[in-house]
């Protein structure tokens, strides 16, 4: 693959964390009066952006482009299950964990299920550098455990974490989707009809998973702050950061490149929550961080020298693998 390709495909991706480096802030500072969940916060994202994305690619790519484009519906349907699970796992830790731990669970994790993930189909070799990865983050996972000390705290944070896990292997597979879909369809089309999609499926699980409905979300809006809010969430780091993330993981030599450049999310967050909510972690929760943050890093510079590897040995090139 073109590596001027590449770079461009990993700034979108980039510039796609940064975005969502603000939904845990949006979704905190959204009014307590207006009793909206954190499930119902994931519909109304998906809901707002779905349909403004598909608005956008008929005015750029033409009515005929989007009638004449064709969907892989296995790889949509996965990539929308997926991000529905992702949603509602998202936000519910926010609630358990606090916006700095679950965004450093929910991006850190990925790469590592993502490489693990590639090991077992051997689409990836296993190295020395992706192994000290691994036992980096398996550790930085150990340090969240029972990370407050008694009581209530060792059952919050359990159900925290395997709420994170789950979310985390949801995003690995939108990831993969994503990559499938690309291959034959536009980014504005995937993103536009697969957060449509996911908004369909929330719909659906919103009941199985909480006991509002959309009845609390209507009443909801008539707060102008949670409005606003909304509306943010909707736009900004759903719409905006999807296209981006959709067009640049397209660009990349893997979906595990990809994720890993997403790796400026936790830092923008954590400083983020820092700064307005006075979300400080605790020392095990900075420990565990950490630990996920150089696990992070570890991956990247092993898959760089991978692509560089590859590359000196004619792997990979001009018109590789993706367009």
């Amino acid at each position: 693959m073109n590596g001027v390709k590449e770079k461009a495909g990993i700034a979108l991706v980039l510039l796609a964390a940064t975005l969502w480096a603000t939904v845990g802030i949006g979704a905190q500072l959204v009014p307590a009066s207006s009793d909206i969940p954190p499930e119902v916060l994931g519909l109304a994202r998906t809901a707002i952006a779905g349909p403004v994305i598909l608005l956008v690619a008929v005015f750029i790519l033409g009515p005929n482009a989007m009638l004449s484009t064709r969907l892989d519906p296995n790889s949509l349907i996965i990539f929308a299950a997926s991000n529905a699970v992702f949603q509602i796992g998202l936000f519910r830790c926010f609630i358990l964990l606090g916006v700095t731990v679950t965004v450093f669970l929910t991006v850190c994790l990925p790469p590592v299920m993502a490489m693990v993930w590639n090991w077992l189909r051997r689409r990836e070799p296993v190295t020395i550098g992706n192994v000290i990865a691994l036992a980096h983050a398996v550790v930085g996972l150990g340090m969240f455990v029972d990370d407050r000390g008694l009581g209530n705290a060792v059952a919050t944070s359990a159900q925290g974490l395997s709420t994170a896990v789950v979310a985390s292997f949801a995003f690995v597979t939108m990831s993969e989707a994503v990559r499938s879909l690309s291959r034959t369809s536009p980014p504005l089309m995937i993103a536009g009809a697969g957060l449509s999609l996911s908004c369909l499926m929330l719909l659906v699980l919103l009941p199985v998973v909480s006991s509002v409905g959309l009845a609390t979300l209507t009443a909801g809006l008539g707060d102008p702050a949670a409005l606003t809010l909304i509306l943010y969430l909707g736009l900004g780091p759903t719409a905006l950061a999807y296209v981006c993330y959709c067009t640049g993981i397209a660009k990349c030599r893997s979906a595990l490149v990809a994720l890993i450049a997403s790796m400026i999310e936790p830092a923008v967050a954590a400083g983020l929550a820092v700064w307005i909510l006075s979300d400080a972690p605790t020392v095990p929760e900075a420990i565990g961080c950490t630990l996920l943050m150089l696990s992070m890093l570890i991956l990247w510079q092993s898959e760089r020298r991978l692509s560089r590897q590859q590359y000196e040995s004619g792997a990979i090139g001009a018109g590789a693998d993706l367009k």
